[in-house]
């Protein structure tokens, strides 16, 4: 089964994915369970300038290295066909075991994302945020619906993964980065801020504007990061000068957050 998008794309962004699936077929033949498109393209918030395309290829067994290179050939092709799409697929390949699985077993991945060439990797529960989004949102390009993949992921489950992951940052936030980092920060916390809050996910934009508003003290860092995140050069202060700012905020709401409750609710089983 294959879903239709109901939502208008970018025509570049549509020959992309047409390229990706129809080179994923071609690779993969029989061992392709489904292809699932998740992340600002489905929440509304895709900038065809600097957003990222966020896929999910569910295969029946884990990579080899003949697939893996022949993967890569297909990412090359898509990025030098449209240049400007270089380090902006971010693509996840996962074996249908092993997502059903992830909450108690790793298995292998393979992945290429902003900032990293395509490799494999050992996971399991430390996706379980992704996965979540992907279950919740996740758009079936390929494929059967994603919900038939993943076992339900409790909510106050989620709720959980989210506070550790944005509770990594006090810490991360004091080594060297660059503005486009430290920008990432900025978004991902306030979007796991939103999330915690409201016991449910959104996007870093709309979480960028809810902080904003309800922390006006915060207001302009966070503009600031919505700006980095586009253009790093339009800020003429260095990541050094910058960084104490943001480990201010991130300490900030990870104060605020502290006492909140993610014990199992009603809502989360609806």
């Amino acid at each position: 089964m294959t879903q239709h998008i109901s939502f208008t794309i970018d025509d570049t962004v549509s020959r992309i994915l047409a390229q990706l699936t129809d080179g994923l077929r071609s690779v993969l033949r029989e061992e392709l369970v489904g292809v699932y498109l998740y992340g600002s393209l489905i929440s509304g918030d895709f900038d065809p300038d600097i957003s990222d395309i966020d896929l999910v290829v569910v295969m029946t067994t884990a990579l080899d290295s003949i697939k893996f290179n022949a993967l890569h050939r297909l990412h090359q092709s898509v990025v030098e066909r449209h240049p400007d799409w270089y380090d902006r697929l971010e693509l996840a390949y996962i074996s249908g075991a092993g997502l059903r699985a992830f909450r108690h077993q790793t298995s292998t991945i393979g992945i290429i994302s902003p900032g990293e060439p395509f490799h494999l990797i050992q996971a399991g529960h430390d996706w379980l945020i992704s996965w979540y989004a992907l279950r919740k949102d996740g758009l079936a390009l390929v494929g059967p619906p994603i919900q038939s993949l993943i076992d339900d992921i409790p909510t106050h489950v989620y709720l959980q993964a989210v506070s550790e992951h944005i509770c990594r940052y006090r810490d991360s936030v004091k080594k060297p980065h660059n503005k486009s980092a430290l920008s990432y920060i900025v978004l991902t916390v306030a979007r796991g801020a939103y999330t915690l809050s409201h016991r449910r996910a959104t996007s870093k934009i709309k979480a960028a504007v809810w902080a904003k508003q309800l922390y006006p003290q915060w207001a302009a860092l966070v503009e600031s990061a919505l700006r980095w995140r586009a253009n790093p050069h339009c800020d003429l202060r260095t990541a050094e000068q910058i960084r104490p700012e943001v480990a201010d905020f991130v300490n900030d709401m990870l104060s605020r957050l502290s006492l909140l409750d993610f014990s199992p609710a009603e809502r989360d089983r609806s």
